[in-house]
């Protein structure tokens, strides 16, 4: 990767439930942005929830084998110890819904978990593996 230049998509291998999987990476500069990495509610630079958010692409659906009912934001990385960790969200994970609003893409959600007051859960509604389960996102302390 040190040899390709930002802004190069590459296929990441990931092996998920016992199979490979491809998932298209956008390479960027260090110190870049994610495509919405809930920065605007950060502190001290680090994002608040903990997770990086891009949208549900055709080439993205079609590697998580995502119906075409389902919308939302595809988690594209969790930062561990985070409260996006902690409540279990994972690599290809899809966000449907922050409290109980339906979402349609990285910036609808990143949007929504901005929006959520300093100090309170999140309760977000996400599709992996076929199924939808939901999950609670604690702040951090301190």
């Amino acid at each position: 990767m040190g040899e390709k230049r930002p802004g190069t998509t590459i296929q990441l291998g990931v092996i998920r439930d016992g199979k490979t999987i491809g998932v298209p990476v956008t390479l960027e500069a260090m110190g870049g942005k994610n495509n919405e990495d809930e920065s605007s509610s950060s502190e001290h630079g680090k994002p608040r929830w903990g997770l990086g958010l891009a949208d549900l692409t055709p080439d993205v659906r079609e590697q998580l084998q995502a119906p075409k009912q389902i919308q939302g934001a595809v988690v594209g990385n969790v930062q561990p110890g985070s409260p996006a960790d902690n409540a279990g969200l994972r690599q290809g994970d899809v966000i449907l819904e922050v409290n109980r609003h339906s979402v349609q893409s990285a910036s609808d959600a990143a949007q929504a978990l901005g929006k959520i007051e300093k100090g309170q859960d999140a309760l977000v509604l996400v599709w992996s593996n076929g199924g939808s389960t939901f999950r609670v996102l604690h702040p951090s302390q301190g």
